[in-house]
């Protein structure tokens, strides 16, 4: 069921692709390495929630519209870096496992499975060097392709009772703009379905995003909402963030699905 494997990596410049075992070309693997990283350890707070990151997906391919991907990310010890952040706490690094779109229901079934079975296999992955090792990564494929086509004969390492993932959420904010141009604050839980427009505000990666929930949504309301975005850039931050729009639909289905308001995998 999965069709390829791409493993990618934190450098001290960014995010960028280490090792790509499917027919993704580089260029697309290095687009979903920036895009994808950044959304993923969006919100991450201390060490062990950046250890127990659930499994992400099913997750857009750039230019690829009938290849989709689960991700799951966690650290190693780097080989070498300049970067006393990454030489303290780890090198993040991320597995994509991709798959076609038509395999999407099945992949939502053995969410479970595949999601245990792989952050088994990244528990043995401890140094870099680990990551850019074709035939330890093919070993992963081939388990996970096994999970898939042969579901009973998925047997845990262990029978842990600790929970599968962690939520992190630390660090994220959430407001949006009335017609009038009001900023307030949202419970992403029960004001979604009338939210036209998102302002998210990363506090970890000094960013706020302007994200359009709805095609129909004006330029008036938009221009509101990237006022509000710059009153709260100078009012509480100092002129210190970073204001964007995010307007590439796969960075938008990413960071919603990061933040748990799409969940279409493991929302049961």
């Amino acid at each position: 069921m999965f069709s390829g494997l791409i493993v990618t990596t934190m450098g001290d410049k960014g995010p960028y692709p280490l090792l790509n075992l499917s027919s993704i070309p580089e260029d697309t693997a290095e687009n979903l390495s920036v895009i994808g990283m950044t959304i993923l350890f969006m919100g991450a707070g201390t060490l062990a929630e950046r250890q127990h990151y659930r499994l992400h997906g099913s997750l857009p391919v750039p230019n690829n519209p009938n290849i989709e991907a689960l991700a799951l990310s966690f650290t190693v010890s780097p080989t070498e870096t300049s970067d006393i952040r990454i030489d303290q706490h780890g090198r993040e690094s991320t597995i994509w496992l991709l798959f076609k779109s038509e395999n999407r229901e099945r992949v939502f079934q053995l969410h479970p499975a595949i999601e245990r079975a792989l952050q088994e296999e990244t528990k043995n992955i401890k140094d870099e060097s680990d990551l850019s090792d074709p035939e330890k990564m093919e070993k992963v494929l081939s388990r996970l392709k096994q999970i898939t086509e042969s579901p009973g004969s998925y047997v845990p390492v262990s029978d842990e009772s600790e929970p599968s993932y962690i939520h992190e959420k630390g660090g994220l904010e959430f407001f949006t703009v009335n017609t009038e141009g009001d900023l307030r604050e949202i419970n992403l839980q029960t004001d979604l379905a009338t939210l036209p427009v998102l302002i998210l505000v990363n506090t970890l990666l000094k960013r706020i995003f302007l994200i359009k929930l709805k095609d129909s949504v004006s330029q008036h309301l938009m221009f509101h909402a990237g006022t509000s975005a710059s009153n709260i850039n100078t009012n509480r931050f100092k002129n210190r963030f970073s204001i964007r729009d995010v307007l590439d639909p796969m960075e938008r289905a990413m960071i919603l699905e990061k933040i748990g308001i799409i969940q279409e995998i493991g929302s049961q």
